[in-house]
């Protein structure tokens, strides 16, 4: 793992600065590579800018901003803790054990008390300035140690900065309901089970989410109509 004293997280960065004795590599996406990096101190991630030219400055440009995105959320129970930005292209997260949402048969826990506790997790971020807005994607909800729920990748999170003007606060309003959303979403999918009234409040999708339905509906007739045409 690259490393030198130009690292964005500054000198007091609990980063690993050691070579990394070995490393796996757990997939690659928009920002870059994401490797599980075996260090001296335990496992981290470590999520690498790569590519050449415009790509590669643009990926270091997203990691920059996730970074912030951690710095911001430093200490909220249910996120990694963030180690720092080393050379301005590797983010540096501590390594949480646990299987995604996705994976079959969970949460292998009891459920009610999974999702009363993923609620109180992204209420948290929310407070803290954040909405992570792709919460639907079940990859980005581990079930953590103890059957816990955590984050992950904040890659395309919204963040309010103090002093924010009328645009960037409606933005986040309307990517916090997205999350919301994805929670209620997520907890009665497959249930066969009504829905609590007290979970109706948060079942309201954003102008957002209505906005990229019209488009998909308009777009499947659009396909709809070629196909007949044919």
């Amino acid at each position: 793992m690259a490393g030198d004293g130009t690292d964005a997280a500054g000198a007091g960065s609990s980063a690993p600065r050691q070579p990394a004795t070995g490393s796996v590599l757990l997939g690659q996406g928009y920002q870059g590579a994401v490797y599980r990096v075996e260090t001296d101190e335990g496992p981290v991630i470590v999520k690498k800018a790569v590519g050449r030219g415009l790509l590669r400055i643009l990926r270091r440009a997203m990691l920059r901003r996730e970074h912030a995105i951690y710095q911001r959320l430093a200490g909220v129970s249910g996120v990694p803790g963030c180690r720092g930005l080393l050379g301005g292209e590797e983010l540096v997260l501590d390594y949480v054990p646990g299987p995604s949402l996705r994976e079959p048969g969970q949460p292998a826990v009891d459920r009610g008390r999974f999702f009363d506790e993923l609620l109180a997790v992204i209420q948290a971020v929310h407070a803290a300035g954040v909405a992570h807005g792709d919460l639907k994607r079940k990859d980005n909800i581990l079930v953590g140690p103890g059957g816990h729920p955590v984050l992950i990748d904040f890659g395309t999170a919204v963040a309010l900065p103090p002093g924010a003007g009328a645009w960037r606060r409606w933005l986040f309003r309307q990517v916090a309901r997205i999350d919301l959303n994805a929670w209620v979403k997520l907890k009665y999918q497959r249930q066969g089970m009504p829905m609590d009234p007290e979970d109706l409040r948060y079942c309201r999708p954003s102008w957002l989410e209505r906005a990229a339905r019209l488009v998909r509906r308009a777009w499947r007739k659009l396909t709809l109509r070629s196909r007949r045409r044919r």
